[in-house]
């Protein structure tokens, strides 16, 4: 390893076999850019949910992707020091001051200083960490006594209030399973809400004050009440963008179908999410807890 000015240390990072192994090309980052709008329209606005305090010095977005929510926490908050990490350097190069990006896989070995975070942000990270209560507990090693840690995902599985999504009859509903049993067959573990992992790993790793949101995200624009329909709008572009490029590695080369098999689906899920009559969503659960202020 070796120093940066900075003070941080710098290493070659060796890529991991995630589930979630979308194109890294200027659609999926599109999609990526969709989705951050989605889940502003679904958060009425606001970029997180834990009650942060105005002073905050330094916050991480782990797996920032293209890097948009890093920037729009940063604009909120010009005190604050923002890191953005990801594996790739997708991001923009004009950004604000009081932000930076760095080339980091959260999966390996933490390097940044303990004690260190007000607030870790995470989103959208399913599939792509193999061991969530080691990456809680860096998460709590990294944060400030009193900071707060974020995290929302999803389980991937399509639910309905009136029963119009058939788990056993729609492709839509077949989603869910199919992408856990991927995980289970790699080792990853890809439902975070059937078994509280997300609260009871970050209670494991210590932190505490933990709140759990549970938010209903509509896959297409079915609904008549206006915020769900303009989320499902957003929510049905990104997911439409490059369902190639989200199913390839999962269903291809994890489960084995072929190309013929996974266009005749995508062929289902795009007539199902056009049917006005089909009232999917998925849930989008966020959990926040504090490091204790004695810690």
């Amino acid at each position: 390893m070796k120093h940066c000015a900075c003070g941080r240390k710098q290493r070659t990072l060796t890529s991991i076999e995630p589930l979630h192994r979308a194109p890294n090309d200027e659609k999926a980052n599109e999609v990526l850019d969709i989705f951050h709008h989605a889940m502003t329209i679904c958060l009425d606005g606001r970029l997180y949910d834990a009650p942060l305090p105005e002073n905050i010095e330094n916050a991480i977005d782990l797996g920032t992707g293209t890097g948009l929510w890093a920037i729009d926490f940063a604009d909120k908050f010009p005190n604050c020091n923002v890191i953005g990490t990801d594996i790739s350097p997708i991001q923009p190069s004009w950004v604000p001051p009081n932000v930076r990006f760095d080339i980091d896989d959260y999966n390996k070995e933490w390097t940044y200083k303990t004690n260190f975070f007000d607030f870790i942000h995470l989103r959208w990270l399913t599939g792509t960490v193999k061991d969530w209560p080691a990456l809680y507990k860096k998460a709590y090693e990294g944060c400030k006594p009193g900071g707060y840690i974020e995290h929302i995902d999803a389980s991937g599985t399509a639910l309905s209030d009136d029963g119009s999504v058939d788990n056993k009859v729609h492709a839509v509903g077949q989603w869910g399973p199919m992408w856990q049993e991927a995980g289970r067959k790699i080792g990853f573990e890809v439902d975070l809400h059937s078994n509280n992992l997300m609260e009871n790993a970050m209670k494991e790793a210590g932190f505490i004050n933990i709140v759990t949101k549970d938010y209903k995200v509509p896959f297409s624009p079915w609904s008549d009440d206006k915020k769900m329909h303009e989320l499902g709008i957003y929510f049905y572009a990104a997911m439409n963008s490059d369902l190639r490029g989200s199913l390839q590695y999962m269903f291809g080369t994890i489960m084995g179908w072929t190309d013929e098999e996974i266009n005749i689906y995508i062929q289902h899920v795009r007539k199902e999410m056009k049917n006005k009559d089909i009232h999917g969503y998925f849930i989008y659960r966020m959990v926040y807890g504090q490091k204790p202020l004695d810690a």
